[in-house]
């Protein structure tokens, strides 16, 4: 029995369209596809609280960017982080699974995600700020924790648990290292650069800012680095 699956994909005006919809429309169709492969989704038969997706919501309009630069609306995705894959809705509990084989970016409510591999691991981070020198990443996780049967611990059911770290990937070497959001670490990323500590210092009081806030940080190092 063929099975049809159809997800909203629309080339930005402004781009050139390339065979990306008739290359998902092949796979539902049993025929191979470069971006990804589609699934039904069914539910555990036990209650499980939380979720394995990033956002809680599925009301969201994502943009693929290729390889190759061609862009594409994407509507109801999501980011599935136990697969750690970029999701979308389809109709009768369908999903598609978009690999990034042959993408760029994903760019979800404003927020910036791409794939890269250290240290034999796949996994898709945010872009909280990048240069010519780093990229400042927020990757993310999550943790199934079993019921207990302890009335002190007062947990009933499974539950997903999601949890977010960041990371500093050098473009130089491809490393990727943890990294500590904090006035310490972050004063290293500016060593000998053409602000003043007194400069920097200033700047952070003007605006209030806080290494402890990603959008303060990013902030931050636009005015360091002059983007």
């Amino acid at each position: 029995m063929r099975v049809y699956f159809f997800i909203l994909i629309l080339p930005l005006l402004g781009f050139t369209q390339t065979n990306l919809q008739a290359d998902i429309s092949s796979k539902v169709s049993g025929q191979p596809s470069s971006y990804g492969s589609s699934f039904f989704y069914n539910p555990p038969n036990k209650v499980i609280l939380g979720s394995y997706y990033l956002f809680d919501e599925w009301n969201n309009n994502g943009i693929i960017e290729t390889i190759s630069g061609e862009r594409f609306l994407v509507k109801k995705i999501n980011l599935n982080m136990s697969r750690n894959a970029f999701e979308a809705k389809g109709e009768n509990d369908s999903i598609f699974s978009f690999n990034f084989n042959n993408i760029d970016k994903v760019i979800i409510n404003d927020k910036v995600f791409k794939n890269y591999y250290y240290n034999e691991d796949n996994k898709v981070y945010q872009v909280i700020y990048e240069n010519d020198s780093f990229s400042l990443l927020k990757g993310f996780s999550v943790k199934l924790v079993s019921r207990s049967g302890n009335p002190m611990i007062n947990r009933e059911n499974d539950r997903y648990v999601r949890k977010q770290k960041y990371f500093l990937r050098n473009k130089k070497s491809k490393t990727i290292k943890y990294f500590k959001l904090n006035k310490r670490s972050i004063s290293k990323l500016f060593t000998n650069k053409n602000k003043t500590q007194i400069e920097v210092d200033s700047f952070i009081s003007e605006n209030q800012l806080s290494f402890k806030d990603e959008k303060d940080v990013s902030k931050l190092l636009d005015y360091i680095f002059e983007r």
